[in-house]
């Protein structure tokens, strides 16, 4: 019996300038979002590092492209596998999305966009002509690409997705959850706890709260979201951010004060806004409300009356429906859907809305 034939991936390893890759961009043969593309964000400051490597010359990692070619136009398209972020800087850049580092320590760099670079062509070749080792994947099945992209990443999957934000961000925004979050009033609330250190959980549940207050609003679970939320409030001094990040702290501060003031009140937050969900649906409900000390009594009392209510209420685990809907006064319609949007995909956007749309309505009737 034979033996068989060792499976290998085809690869071509070349070299293209930039100009090529501008090419392909115009003429609709790049694709950025593959199905087996992994989604990652750059921050402005790694956008203006690599444009500044770019510029100065200096070496980049190989690109990897799965190469197709259509068989009744003949037409090639390369999938990108891994160097989405590098290409997708390049192509920002010449569409004047961003500028160079006020910093770069050249005049004619400091803080320009392309378009400044108009009437000198000397500079504009310096990107044209910028030469990029890419690695070409042809003929290769689905599994062979994801099982190359997998490869290429499996050093990073040794961590959590908080993790490797600590790692790669360096902003105002991770300094301050990561400052916020040793203030003792956390451990209190149970958001941190000593498990969740370990793997820095309790500092990717402080960024789901500042999300809250940027947007003034809930949104669905995503590692990629708050990637986003990083990438854009990393460095509220860039020319691209609109934002005031000291706004977002007082702000936050804010809600905070209130909720250990409600904890004051019989632990409330401790014992009835228990587990996140239910803490980060108090969260937002106090994110989008004007309250002052005063209201806090009658607040807690209502609270705590409806999350009593939504625990002992009964629904189907299978339907997610009232178990007894009918004869519902308006209170228990609104316990009822907060208990509904309490099961299955919690974190969810549509969940964590139904939430705050029931909880606002039960406390501010």
């Amino acid at each position: 019996m034979s033996e068989e034939m060792l499976r290998r991936v085809d690869r071509v390893v070349s070299s293209h300038d930039v100009s090529w890759l501008l090419d392909l961009q115009k003429n609709e043969q790049l694709d950025l979002n593959p199905v087996y593309q992994r989604k990652s964000v750059w921050t402005p400051r790694d956008r203006r590092f690599f444009m500044d490597t770019v510029f100065r010359n200096y070496p980049s990692p190989a690109i990897f492209l799965h190469k197709t070619i259509n068989d009744d136009t003949g037409k090639a398209t390369y999938h990108v596998v891994d160097g989405k972020q590098r290409i997708t800087t390049i192509l920002n850049f010449v569409d004047n999305k961003f500028s160079l580092a006020a910093d770069f320590g050249d005049e004619n760099f400091n803080g320009k966009r392309w378009r400044d670079f108009s009437n000198s062509p000397t500079i504009k070749r310096l990107l044209w002509n910028y030469r990029i080792t890419v690695e070409e994947l042809d003929d290769t099945s689905t599994t062979d690409i994801n099982d190359v992209f997998s490869r290429l990443n499996k050093n990073a999957s040794k961590l959590t997705p908080q993790e490797l934000r600590h790692a790669r961000f360096d902003g105002w925004f991770i300094q301050f959850v990561e400052r916020e979050v040793q203030d003792s009033i956390w451990r209190q609330f149970k958001i941190s706890t000593t498990a969740k250190e370990r793997r820095m959980a309790d500092v990717q549940n402080l960024s789901e709260l500042a999300t809250v207050v940027i947007r003034r609003d809930v949104s669905g679970f995503s590692q990629y979201d708050l990637d986003e939320i990083y990438a854009e409030h990393d460095d509220p001094t860039a020319p691209e951010m609109e934002f005031e990040s000291d706004e977002i702290v007082e702000e936050f501060g804010r809600v905070r004060e209130i909720l250990a003031l409600l904890e004051a009140r019989s632990n409330l937050v401790s014992i009835q806004a228990q587990p996140f969900m239910h803490f980060y649906t108090l969260w937002a409900l106090i994110t989008r409300s004007v309250m002052v000390e005063a209201d806090l009594d009658t607040f807690s009392t209502r609270y705590t009356k409806f999350m009593t209510a939504m625990r002992e209420f009964v629904i189907d685990d299978d339907t997610e429906a009232p178990a007894h809907a009918s004869a519902l006064d308006p209170f228990e319609a609104l316990v009822a859907d907060y208990k509904a949007a309490s099961v299955g995909a919690t974190t969810e956007g549509p969940k964590r809305k139904a939430r705050l749309v029931a909880l606002e309505a039960a406390m501010f009737a």
